[in-house]
């Protein structure tokens, strides 16, 4: 072979020969041994001979993907020669691996009913539309095209997890938030006995997760609801009475739970099973599985206060402790330290979205959240330090007022309005409670209050200023993030979805209180404008070839709210026998159903809220032809149902 130094000299021929007659060591190694015997600090030990590298191939250090130590080195010398070792039996173990009878358990029998490998069709088993053709080539898979002879039993194959790791990365739009995507694909090719090989329940989660992209596994089947309430909470009790197998997704989800729990319990890789169970809840709520979501939410954002991660120096307690603030170790580098921070702030934001949907108390109160906002993903990306004194505090007071444009992107504004949701349901959830003991804010005292008392909670200066901060929050947004669409016309979901759920903040904070029949009614007139501006949003979609299936699913919901508030004024509308506003009506709630439809088929979360939305357009149409069925001679109501609602607690 030729010697390095020879090879890296300049000006050398490229025609030299394969094959050198150089003596071990060369010279310039001998210079390099006695240059570093003779310049090292006392004390260093060296080899007594120098190591010559004449026979040892370039390498050419590219960089952060490079190796940096001789462990390193090592390790990647070693994954080549198992890579070499296994090279000879790699297509027909592969094949075995897939086959029906040689699979492991989590994998034959969905790789069987998918076709994973064929062109079978899953949309007839009730899956979703695939994004991903099912036949997947393993060429288009470096660094999996091998077979580990200790894969973990109940994981899918390596291709098939591959395949769905890669769907979950390229169409999730918090999967490259929740992980640093280049360092979980390094860790990905490792060998699953190495230390940095991902967790088991993160990668069981990624699988129920990935399978809403791609028909190479089974998912749940459509909802049949004769046999289920929109409404329902409990909605395993049906899922048990079907008798059914459980599909891949399901599976995976369960399995995912039974052993992020035993290496909970164990205290093993914290970090990585909370990312297990935020995973975990963005399949519940795709799936509508409401009891389990409520639960798996309030578990993760528990979870977080042991490891310290609602709370940043120096905003911790000053009373003294025997525990510490955290029980995780320091972060090792930028990556590390602030993927801790987006792992916190994505199980806070589904946590506080789920809420929307309940009058049900949050599992952290926002006061005891002081941590910095996330870095914009591209600082996240790239490893990017950048300084408290740049970035803005999760307690600040102008926090949803003030975007400064260097640090405010589509992940930090979707951040602050899960904060701007939370604020307001944490307004409504308590009111009553503050009211009744005089809270300063209130402009009632404990004496006048009585239980039976009509208060109408706009009149406090604590509604007046949170109505300006919701008014204030999208309106001050940087100009560059007031579309959603970017400048190559590519959709930015989180920056959708953070705009959509402005606009809910401000249907749930007025909702309650909007008399639907009085013209001037401010409350009746802000839902109205709120609804129509999530309506523009879905505009901007359909402008476009994207796929609405594709924003996550709690976007489904965003609309669902403006349809609630649009089956209301409908129903006012035909009341009234006011025409032209029961077509505007019509027309507005047509569009807000069909976007819930285009989403249905991926999450039936959608398919729910759809049953719900045709349900009270229901409702209303038989509600006024119970009106119009009354006789002449019978007193109408003093009151519509509807003002049962009005501006009232």
């Amino acid at each position: 072979m030729v010697c390095t130094h020879l090879q890296t000299g300049f000006g050398i021929s490229s025609h030299i020969s394969p094959f050198s007659d150089a003596k071990r060591p060369c010279s310039t190694c001998v210079r390099s041994h006695k240059h570093a015997i003779a310049h090292s600090p006392a004390g260093t030990v060296h080899p007594t001979e120098p190591e010559c590298t004449f026979d040892e191939p370039l390498e050419l250090n590219t960089g952060a993907d490079g190796p940096k130590t001789k462990y390193e080195k090592l390790e990647n010398r070693i994954a080549e020669l198992e890579a070499l070792l296994q090279e000879k039996n790699a297509h027909a173990e592969a094949q075995r691996l897939m086959s029906p009878q040689n699979g492991s358990p989590a994998s034959s029998n969905h790789d069987r009913d998918s076709g994973f490998g064929s062109e079978s069709d899953s949309r007839s088993s009730g899956s979703t539309p695939a994004l991903i053709p099912a036949a997947i080539s393993t060429s288009l898979m470096p660094g999996m095209d091998m077979t580990w002879t200790h894969w973990p039993p109940d994981l899918p194959g390596p291709d098939l997890l591959r395949h769905l790791v890669d769907v979950f990365f390229t169409f999730h739009p918090h999967a490259s938030q929740l992980f640093h995507a280049p360092t979980f694909m390094t860790s990905l090719s490792l060998s699953p006995d190495h230390p940095k090989f991902p967790a088991v329940p993160v990668l069981h989660a990624i699988c129920a997760v990935g399978s809403l992209y791609t028909s190479a596994v089974t998912s749940a089947p459509p909802v049949n609801f004769d046999k289920i309430h929109a409404d329902e909470i409990f909605t395993e009790r049906y899922r048990i009475k079907e008798n059914r197998p459980d599909s891949f997704a399901e599976q995976q989800a369960t399995l995912a739970k039974e052993t992020l729990q035993r290496m909970e319990i164990m205290g093993l890789e914290l970090i990585q099973i909370l990312q297990s169970t935020v995973l975990l809840s963005w399949y519940y709520c795709s799936n509508a599985s409401w009891a389990e979501l409520f639960l798996n939410c309030a578990h993760s954002m528990r979870l977080c206060i042991p490891l310290g991660l609602n709370v940043c120096p120096p905003f911790h307690t000053i009373s003294r402790s025997t525990r510490p603030a955290s029980v995780l170790k320091p972060a090792k580098n930028v990556i590390e330290d602030e993927l801790r921070r987006n792992v916190f702030w994505l199980a806070y934001a589904i946590e506080r979205q789920h809420g929307c949907s309940n009058g049900w108390a949050l599992s952290l109160d926002d006061n005891d959240i002081s941590q910095l906002l996330p870095v914009q993903s591209d600082q996240f990306d790239n490893g990017k330090l950048v300084s408290p004194s740049e970035r803005q505090w999760a307690h600040s007071n102008d926090l949803l007022t003030v975007h400064p444009e260097h640090q405010t992107d589509g992940l930090i504004l979707y951040i602050k309005a899960s904060i701007l949701l939370s604020k307001v349901k944490t307004f409504n959830l308590r009111f009553r409670a503050k009211h009744f003991s005089g809270d300063g804010e209130s402009s009632f005292s404990y004496n006048s209050f009585r239980a039976d008392e009509p208060v109408d909670p706009r009149n406090t200066m604590a509604f007046i200023d949170l109505d300006g901060t919701v008014t204030s929050f999208i309106a001050t947004f940087p100009s560059h993030l007031r579309n959603p669409l970017t400048k190559d016309e590519k959709m930015d979901c989180t920056l959708f979805a953070a705009m959509a759920m402005s606009h809910v903040a401000m249907i749930i904070l007025h909702e309650p209180h909007a008399d639907i029949r009085s013209r001037g009614c401010i409350s009746a007139l802000k839902i109205l404008t709120a609804t129509r501006s999530i309506i523009d949003l879905i505009y901007i979609a359909w402008s476009t070839t994207f796929d609405l299936s594709l924003y996550e699913s709690f976007v489904s919901f965003c609309f669902f709210a403006g349809g609630r508030v649009l089956s209301r004024f409908l129903q006012a509308a035909i009341e009234e026998e006011a025409e032209d506003q029961i077509k505007s009506f019509h027309s507005d709630l047509g569009v807000i159903r069909t976007a819930i439809e285009q989403m249905s088929p991926r999450h039936r979360m959608a398919s729910y809220l759809l049953k719900m939305l045709d349900d009270l357009a229901a409702k209303s149409e038989v509600t006024v032809r119970w009106s119009e069925s009354m006789s002449p001679s019978t007193p109408h109501p003093t009151a519509h149902p509807l003002a049962l609602e009005s501006g009232v607690v």
